[in-house]
């Protein structure tokens, strides 16, 4: 019986112990073979080792306990590699049966799961934007879809599917440009279809605004900027790009509840666009509104919560717009201050900084305290839980460095907050019995560059 063990072969971890052996493994050609039948068992014969083979063995044997000189007798080390040679016999011997290979299946999100949605633009390596989906009850991890170069996203009313507005470089960073409309199914999060949209689209912080669909989901409208403003109009029917409308001046897509072939947009001088598509989405007529607020004296946040056949706006100050978007024209239904008689200069902030319950009909805010002109983007110290039919304060909630808001359409709202420093979501839990003050429930690491928050 003969045993070859080749000093160039890897066997770290598997016939013997690792660092049984150390320094650099010599060239493949230099074997030591233990031989028990050819050979008397008190010897270890070398074949064509080198200096470096012996060195090595040298060190090892000067090691073991049983060997006292410094120029060790191999032939008293036979005994060392006898047992080696037994060991690797036994291994091998006992080495396992190839398992049994498993079938690779997809797990699928079960129908009717209430889920929460982050997307994330990853701003440290943004080609590689990610869309974060959690269980709402317990900021369970879901799963994830990727959403490219600053992707957009929009869940459609029928919840079967997502839609992510996205970039692609052929060289990552640089090289042909592609945009895409991609279809991923809610469930499987399975990438279904790719629609080919004009090389416009906005390349910006995911907000709700910049990519809406009709209100019975046939059109998806899509911000672009070049910087010169237009809207993509992507009918899902025909899966294809149908018109690119031009906004100048504007930004952003609200699209009317009662009629699909409807849409609006805000603009920088205190007007609403109104535009009204044809039927096969190809061309739009537009017609503005009169001026509704001073973009100059106090602007309003692009983000809009809707409310029925109306939207509510927030402005930089801290006052609530309720405007109609359902006919030719955007009409303001009415507007009224939630900080009046509020000590410390509260102020709304963040880039999603309101969020609707219509059941209960209180708007909840993000706000900060110390607010002047040009801090609408810090983040929130406190959320306000506002009755905006009864145009009372009701309660407010401590919150951390809370930027993007969003609530649940379940009856009692479940909130979730995002917090870009920690990189954190906290899910909170209205009390109405308590004037809809918030308890946390639960809060989550998750992503890097999250911007915007959806749920079910």
């Amino acid at each position: 019986m003969s045993w070859v063990i080749a000093m160039g072969t890897p066997i770290c971890g598997q016939v013997l112990p690792c660092g049984w052996l150390s320094g650099q493994a010599p060239a493949a050609a230099s074997t030591l073979h233990v031989m028990d039948d050819a050979l008397d068992a008190d010897r270890v014969k070398i074949e064509r080792g080198d200096t470096a083979l012996r060195r090595t063995l040298r060190r090892t044997i000067e090691g073991f306990p049983a060997v006292e000189s410094r120029r060790p007798d191999f032939t008293a080390a036979a005994g060392l590699f006898t047992i080696v040679a037994a060991i690797a016999t036994t291994a091998l011997a006992a080495h396992p049966q190839q398992l049994e290979q498993e079938e690779v299946t997809v797990e699928s999100i079960p129908t009717g799961t209430k889920k929460v949605y982050l997307a994330d633009m990853a701003a440290s390596h943004n080609v590689d934007g990610r869309l974060y989906i959690l269980r709402t009850d317990d900021l369970k991890f879901l799963g994830i879809v990727s959403t490219g170069l600053d992707g957009m996203i929009y869940l459609p009313h029928h919840e079967s599917e997502i839609y992510v507005a996205t970039t692609y470089y052929s060289k990552l960073t640089r090289g042909e440009r592609f945009d895409l409309l991609q279809i991923y199914d809610a469930s499987s999060l399975a990438l279904k279809e790719e629609i080919e949209i004009p090389k416009t689209r906005a390349q910006a912080g995911s907000y709700r605004p910049l990519m809406q669909g009709s209100a019975d989901d046939r059109f998806v409208f899509i911000q672009n900027a070049t910087p010169a403003t237009s809207i993509t109009v992507v009918d899902m029917n025909a899966k294809a790009a149908t018109a690119e409308i031009s906004n100048d001046g504007c930004y952003g897509t609200y699209p009317a509840a009662g009629n699909p072939l409807r849409f609006s947009t805000i603009c920088g001088d205190g007007t609403f666009g109104t535009y009204t598509l044809s039927q096969d989405g190809k061309s739009a007529e537009r017609k503005s509104s009169t001026k509704l607020f001073d973009a100059d004296e106090d602007a309003l946040f692009s983000h809009a919560e809707r409310d029925g056949q109306s939207w509510l706006f927030i402005s930089y100050g801290g006052t609530v717009y309720r405007v109609k978007s359902e006919g030719e024209t955007v009409e303001l239904l009415e507007r009224f201050p939630l900080n009046e008689g509020v000590e410390g200069s509260w102020r709304p902030g963040g880039a999603q900084p309101i969020a609707y319950h219509s059941g209960s009909g209180v708007l909840f805010v993000l706000m900060h305290s110390g607010g002047a002109e040009g801090s609408h983007k810090n983040p929130a110290e406190e959320i306000w839980a506002f009755d905006v039919r009864k145009k009372a304060l009701l309660s407010r909630s401590p919150t951390t460095a809370a930027t993007s808001l969003t609530v649940s359409t379940a009856e009692t709202p479940t909130l979730f907050a995002i917090n870009p420093i920690e990189t954190t979501v906290t899910r909170y839990i209205a009390d109405p019995a308590a004037e809809f003050a918030l308890t946390e429930t639960n809060v989550e690491k998750v992503g890097e560059t999250v911007v915007q928050v959806e749920a079910d």
